[in-house]
């Protein structure tokens, strides 16, 4: 799923390949078939986090995105159905239950030190993900492009079904 949040406040300074955190509250519904969850006393007032790469969908309407015109943050997110661990996915199947205009928690502060800061205009970057893990190497990707970066750029995504692209279109064009 890609996601798109806007805050309630003016965006946070940040650079393309940083993250934040995301959260829903264990009392929000969650996704049908997803491994069941046994809430403890005391979690139906807490909130399930997690730490998310903020991502960018590079193009819009076949142009690049205007980046000064934005008042969200997109986020690229998989359905996590079960977990192997002790605890069963607290946060996914609830995003995943969100529709437009439905409220979440987004931390303010955006972090991260995998940023384009060591890339100097004609280098060579490689970016190689699977699923998800390309969110960053997307932000980093438009950014480059903005600044009509000279160097040559190969972005590389690894998934084991063809529906696991949800940028495929957009790397395409």
């Amino acid at each position: 799923m890609i996601l798109r949040v806007r805050p309630d406040t003016p965006l946070p300074h940040h650079q393309p390949g940083q993250y934040t955190s995301l959260g829903l509250g264990y009392w929000e519904p969650r996704h049908p078939g997803c491994q069941e969850e046994t809430l403890q006393p005391g979690d139906e007032t807490r909130l399930a986090r997690r730490a998310y790469s903020i991502s960018c969908g590079i193009l819009e309407e076949g142009e690049l995105l205007d980046g000064e015109r934005l008042n969200w943050l997109e986020f690229y997110i998989v359905l996590v159905r079960e977990s192997e661990r002790q605890e069963p996915p607290a946060l996914t199947p609830r995003l995943f239950m969100l529709r437009e205009g439905d409220r979440l928690f987004m931390q303010e502060k955006i972090t991260g030190h995998f940023t384009l800061d060591p890339v100097k205009p004609g280098d060579t970057v490689l970016f190689l993900s699977t699923g998800t893990g390309e969110a960053p190497h997307n932000y980093m990707l438009w950014e480059l492009l903005r600044r009509r970066h000279t160097g040559r750029i190969l972005s590389a995504c690894c998934v084991r079904y063809r529906r696991d692209l949800a940028y495929l279109a957009t790397h395409e064009e």
